[in-house]
């Protein structure tokens, strides 16, 4: 009978190793009989924010026995678990701490950003829990996406995305014009802090930031401790100011010469 099992993380880094190889990892499947888990078994991997008790959820996964293509060696366990042996510089770092594995394959309902739980139910982890209860779970799962609850103030861009200011319009404007795909206000985890940059490019992987509140001291010190977080972690972002509007072709492409090789310049 198919179960949902929910496997805890505190660590950001651990969970994007798992996003990024599908498999998640335990020194000892027996712990906390998760060497019950079967083949495809729904799994959710879940990330403990820092000094929050808030949960993100990342999944629905199914349980697999598919080797990776990164693995060169598995020992097979009671179950569907294995031992990983594979080349260090083409699989997750960590498994020398949590060798023995699971495989993951992304489910029909699968997201790749962590959504919260909508309920307040308490989840319990490395336990299977009953198919009613993960039903409202996964049914309960959404997207922490902006959408503001007032629509007064905010302005509707062309590529139908709700931003909160008549400057983030122009400027979302002017990437869809220009045919460059972006993410609005998707939230990235830093250490298992939640930041919310204003924009993402991924085909050049920069964040982009308008400080429309410069100059308030309360706007300074937030952005301050944002930009320190960003740079302690190695995230590369450019910032746009309110005199940058006055001539955005010629602003954003200075900003972001990387367009240069999308023959925007």
């Amino acid at each position: 009978m198919t179960k949902l099992w929910v496997f805890q993380t505190n660590k950001q880094e651990y969970l994007d190793d798992c996003r990024s190889f599908q498999v998640y990892g335990v020194a000892d499947p027996g712990t906390l009989n998760l060497d019950a888990v079967t083949e495809g078994d729904f799994v959710l991997l879940r990330l403990k924010f820092q000094n929050k008790n808030k949960y993100g959820y990342l999944g629905p996964f199914v349980a697999s026995s598919k080797k990776k293509d990164w693995v060169s060696e598995v020992a097979q366990h009671d179950g569907i678990w294995k031992q990983i042996t594979s080349d260090p510089t083409h699989s997750p770092c960590w498994l020398n701490v949590f060798p023995w594995c699971i495989f993951l394959e992304p489910s029909e309902n699968y997201i790749s950003e962590l959504r919260m739980l909508r309920i307040n139910r308490s989840v319990p982890a490395c336990q299977p829990i009953p198919k009613n209860i993960a039903d409202e779970i996964i049914s309960n799962l959404i997207q922490d996406e902006y959408l503001p609850d007032s629509k007064v103030g905010s302005y509707r861009t062309v590529r139908g995305v709700w931003v909160r200011s008549r400057a983030e319009y122009m400027i979302d404007n002017w990437f869809t014009e220009h045919g460059i795909v972006t993410y609005y206000e998707r939230a990235i985890y830093l250490n298992s802090i939640r930041i919310i940059p204003d924009w993402y490019i991924p085909s050049l992987k920069i964040y982009v930031e308008f400080l429309g509140l410069k100059g308030d001291p309360t706007y300074d010190s937030i952005w301050k401790q944002k930009e320190k977080t960003f740079r302690d972690n190695g995230i590369k972002y450019v910032t746009l100011v309110d005199k940058d509007l006055a001539d955005l072709n010629s602003s954003i492409p200075m900003k972001l010469p990387e367009l240069k090789t999308m023959g925007i310049q």
